[in-house]
């Protein structure tokens, strides 16, 4: 099943907490990481955890390719990495944007209009302080946690051939349970593939 079709399939309003999370473990399972990001995403919009965050900025620590920024929020350094992904890969956000044309309704992570980054008639559309200017024209949503910023970039990650944490790194200072549980898990899935001659 292709990503679109599987985000198209997790987000029908009927899918309950259960059966995303099944979706998840099984795309986790088949050592299908994309899918498995999806699903975690859809769980998280759909069935928010109650845990209290840190609110306000946050130090954040970006690496890429063997050099390293300290940001003073989160945003900022994944603003950074986004741009090293496309300096890296310059057709990246085209890619991804292949990746999701079908259903523009949704939204997107980057978009050439910052109208098209939101949901029809979502509140965001319009406010400038929900995304961000890239370069060549792109627009970033920004109105992200850190655990939706971490999973947008291994998406762009993956897209580019890169690997967490020895390409690039996302370190959030005093960062949540879940988003440290989400790192490990790429890692973990990673070596999965590998022990199974699936991965370099």
């Amino acid at each position: 099943m292709t990503p679109e079709r599987f985000e198209q399939f997790a987000r029908q309003p009927a899918r309950t907490r259960e059966e995303l999370e099944t979706m998840r473990a099984n795309a986790l399972a088949k050592g299908n990481v994309e899918l498995a990001h999806i699903a975690a995403e859809v769980l998280a919009e759909r069935f928010p955890t109650q845990t209290k965050q840190r609110s306000g900025p946050t130090q954040t620590t970006a690496a890429f390719l063997g050099r390293s920024e300290t940001f003073g929020t989160g945003k900022e350094a994944y603003l950074w990495l986004l741009e090293r992904f496309r300096q890296h890969q310059p057709l990246i956000f085209e890619a991804y944007e292949l990746l999701r044309h079908k259903d523009r309704s949704a939204g997107t992570r980057v978009a050439k209009d910052p109208a098209l980054l939101f949901p029809r008639g979502s509140s965001r559309i319009g406010n400038p302080a929900n995304y961000a200017t890239l370069t060549g024209g792109w627009y970033a949503d920004t109105n992200l946690n850190h655990q939706d910023k971490f999973s947008t970039l291994v998406r762009f990650a993956h897209l580019a051939k890169l690997e967490y944490p020895e390409d690039w790194d996302f370190r959030v200072e005093g960062g949540t349970m879940e988003l440290r549980k989400q790192q490990d898990l790429v890692i973990q899935v990673r070596e999965l593939l590998r022990e199974l001659g699936l991965a370099n």
